[in-house]
């Protein structure tokens, strides 16, 4: 079984024990991005009250409620949407949505997401916007993930 949780603390502190200063900036920004996705699967599963992805939610009145709860991949956005009084709660937040899409498209493209950095060798992006939305989303988060 996937340990979204402790996957997401591990990538925190990977994030944390790269230096800042040695060009570790691709490095960075795709691990925080999975942090971040592992951080919204756990809150997902929690959610729905399961274990694992493809079980059936057990959140009654919900919209999946019965239905199978599928993982999201690597869709931020899908896994919020997923919890749709969570993502309720994500869109009257405007200053998260613009944060989250700082850590879904760190060097600024549509074309290029955090997940697409594997392939990118460097980058002259500023890591300290990114993050202050890492930052930002993780303490988010942390706060509401507490109401699911």
């Amino acid at each position: 079984m996937e340990d979204f949780a402790g996957a997401y603390l591990a990538r925190k502190s990977d994030i944390t024990a790269l230096p800042k200063n040695q060009k570790h900036t691709i490095a960075i920004f795709h691990l925080g991005g999975i942090a971040v996705e592992c951080r919204l699967k756990s809150l997902l599963l929690d959610y729905h009250k399961i274990n694992n992805f493809s079980e059936n939610s057990n959140r009654p009145k919900d919209s999946l409620y019965n239905q199978p709860v599928v993982n999201p991949s690597h869709g931020l956005l899908t896994a919020l949407k997923r919890m749709p009084d969570f993502y309720k709660k994500a869109k009257s937040d405007h200053q998260l949505l613009i944060h989250l899409q700082a850590i879904l498209y760190p060097l600024c493209s549509t074309e290029v997401d955090y997940i697409s950095l594997r392939y990118i060798p460097h980058t002259t992006q500023s890591q300290e916007d990114w993050q202050k939305s890492f930052d930002y989303v993780c303490g988010w988060l942390e706060k509401n993930g507490k109401t699911i």
